[in-house]
């Protein structure tokens, strides 16, 4: 931006609190001058923002609804609707007046969000079967329609965010969800026991005799036998343990999202 006190002569105050100042009385000459330089200092940085964004100007007069500026911060800053938050703020966003949603799996009303549900929504094709973003025609979310005046949320509590999609890494491949908001549970890696002396898998301390595992046997030594007669489900290959939790470390927030 131009430099206000070099650019002109009436004006109070010292950078960063530069002030215009009001004529002492019409015609008086001695109020802060309006020169092309304060006006090409406006159009430049409006420019720039668009030119940012991959915008050019729409040839509309900017208005509440038509500001082409806006949609220029929201798209060459990632601001705008729809963009997800970690919302550490003490308070609901409501009461701390923020454009922020808590993504508890709510039906919001699509008259109320008009900006989210336009730059979420899954799309017709996809609104019978899509896990979150998508339109019902009754308040609780039941009943989809492409028609409908509601919108499903997804529910991010007590869940850990994955990115959507697939990777190979180290040589195995790792899956994630298919599409936002969708859920993955019960996807622990499981494994079996080899059978050890027949029927019995055997239980105690051992140790390693050259390449070969060694289990000691003797006495008190043996904690414990299980049979091979039923293996207990691995949680891969048959349904989980019940009340089996495994989790990795993680830490407490809100996700949210922008409207």
């Amino acid at each position: 931006m131009i430099d206000y006190a070099a650019t002109f002569t009436n004006f109070t105050g010292a950078f960063p609190n530069i002030e215009a100042v009001n004529v002492s009385a019409p015609g008086a000459g001695d109020g802060t001058e309006f020169v092309a330089a304060l006006v090409n200092d406006i159009w430049g940085r409006a420019q720039a923002l668009l030119d940012y964004a991959g915008l050019t100007p729409n040839g509309v007069q900017e208005a509440p609804d038509t500001a082409q500026i806006l949609t220029a911060l929201s798209k060459g800053y990632g601001i705008g609707p729809g963009i997800g938050v970690i919302y550490w703020k003490n308070g609901t966003p409501a009461a701390n007046g923020d454009r922020v949603i808590l993504l508890q799996g709510q039906v919001i009303e699509i008259s109320s969000y008009p900006l989210l549900a336009a730059a979420v929504y899954v799309g017709d094709a996809n609104n019978g079967t899509a896990p979150a973003f998508y339109k019902t025609s009754d308040a609780g979310g039941t009943t989809r329609s492409t028609s409908g005046t509601y919108m499903k949320l997804p529910d991010t509590r007590a869940v850990s965010l994955k990115g959507v999609g697939n990777q190979t890494i180290n040589g195995r491949t790792k899956v994630g969800p298919t599409a936002l908001g969708e859920k993955q549970e019960d996807q622990m890696q499981g494994h079996f026991h080899t059978p050890l002396n027949g029927n019995h898998f055997l239980t105690g301390l051992g140790g390693k005799e050259g390449n070969r595992t060694v289990l000691i046997s003797e006495g008190d030594w043996w904690i414990g036998q299980i049979s091979t007669g039923g293996l207990t489900s691995d949680g891969t290959n048959g349904d989980p343990r019940t009340g089996a939790n495994t989790r990795d470390s993680s830490i407490g927030t809100n996700f949210g999202i922008t409207y």
